[in-house]
């Protein structure tokens, strides 16, 4: 089953967004790491719903993992930096891709089919 596309109406970005569900890490410095979902995803951002609230704004820069296979430890994860875009109170926040390599770009549109 491949996700369908969303847009949004009133949003002001270009990419096509793809609803997924997809267990995602976001890593704010070296030691503190947050579980999470993604809720949708483009070639260069997403949306990771995180259950924790953790003081955090817009244009921090983390780092990031998704888990396509639902395995922590599997070959196809997506990893890189963000930046944080928007903040959602109670439900997560938005990232933008800053520096993602090679294979995780390539995971990546293997796992949107672009």
């Amino acid at each position: 089953m491949h996700p369908g596309p969303s847009y949004g109406g009133h949003e002001q970005r270009q990419d096509i967004r793809y609803n997924l569900e997809l267990p995602a890490e976001v890593r704010i410095g070296t030691q503190f790491a947050l579980k999470g979902t993604v809720k949708d995803l483009s070639m260069k951002s997403a949306f990771i719903r995180l259950r924790n609230s953790v003081y955090i704004q817009v244009n921090d820069e983390v780092g990031f993992s998704i888990f396509p296979s639902g395995d922590e430890e599997g070959k196809d994860v997506v990893a890189g930096q963000a930046r944080v875009s928007r903040l959602v109170p109670g439900e997560g926040i938005a990232i933008y891709f800053t520096d993602i390599d090679g294979a995780s770009g390539g995971h990546l549109k293997k796992l949107i089919k672009v």
